[in-house]
């Protein structure tokens, strides 16, 4: 299930999200095909509502699931194999809950993955989850504030 649409304690199923978030987009009197084009690093890209803006890995200080983290580390690794990378616009990043995280990762050769795909240590302890992602770019921040777009993160923790 994923968190949301509006506060983390509500629920969606995976399999229900797109008529769940056109509901959304309903309730609050959105458009629900509104894409604006923005531009990154001098080119151009389109954005809509439900475009993910921020993707974190992170483990929590208070439980330890070493076997989560790893699989994230090898699905890494088989995005930049298949030649995948993150959207531009998406704003990511990794922060385990202690530095034993980073020492397996490093250990097994994973983290290089990680870093390749833009999810790089941010810091350990309490950071997206909580709200401490820091600011979106700004051309980011200024197309969603401009065109009104509803945006959503993605946060493994």
């Amino acid at each position: 299930s994923l968190a949301g649409p509006k506060r983390p304690q509500d629920k969606v199923n995976l399999s229900s999200l797109p008529v769940e978030f056109n509901n959304f987009l309903i309730e609050v009197g959105k458009e629900k095909e509104k894409e604006k084009t923005f531009a990154v690093k001098n080119k151009d890209f389109q954005m809509k509502h439900g475009h993910v803006v921020i993707a974190a890995i992170t483990s929590c200080t208070n439980t330890s699931n070493p076997s989560v983290l790893m699989a994230a580390g090898l699905v890494a690794k088989k995005a930049i194999e298949k030649g995948l990378q993150r959207k531009p616009w998406v704003k990511s990043s990794l922060a385990p809950g202690s530095k034993v995280v980073t020492d397996y990762l490093r250990n097994a050769g994973l983290q290089t993955y990680l870093d390749q795909l833009g999810f790089n240590l941010v810091g350990y302890g309490c950071t997206t989850c909580i709200g401490n992602s820091g600011p979106l770019p700004d051309d980011i921040s200024h197309c969603v504030a401009e065109h009104d777009l509803v945006v959503s993160s993605v946060l493994s923790g």
